[in-house]
């Protein structure tokens, strides 16, 4: 079902996206087989895989929210993202900024709290319930 959404949608907006970017589209897109120093059927062929990836990725998540708790799938989303933040810093030698570092951990330490609460809970209402 989310693939035939993800089409429809792509059929309904793309019009949308070429009256409003259509005249720049052709400009940027020479601009940036130039800037990365590719050819043009590189540049399309690296749009598409990461169009791809990014799709498998959403209907991988849609097919876990149908297996999983949603908080539970929330955990494991800021999981990954800290993964990828992490793999990041090391594979590209990224600096963090001490604001970027603030920011991450806040998000990581509220998902965290959000969970531990609701499980917290969660036993606290299976125990009224025994």
């Amino acid at each position: 079902l989310f693939g035939v959404v993800t089409i429809l949608a792509t059929l309904a907006l793309a019009p949308v996206a070429l009256a409003l970017e259509g005249g720049s589209a052709m400009s940027e897109w020479s601009a940036s087989v130039t800037k990365l120093a590719t050819t043009d059927k590189q540049l399309l062929w690296d749009v598409v895989v990461s169009g791809f990836f990014h799709y498998t990725n959403n209907e991988v998540m849609y097919l876990a929210l149908s297996n999983v708790h949603p908080i539970t799938l929330a955990v494991g989303n800021t999981l990954k993202r800290v993964v990828i933040i992490v793999a990041s810093l090391i594979a590209f030698r990224n600096p963090i900024t001490p604001a970027a570092a603030v920011g991450s951990t806040i998000g990581i330490a509220g998902t965290l709290l959000y969970s531990l609460v609701n499980q917290h809970y969660n036993k606290l209402d299976a125990a009224k319930k025994a």
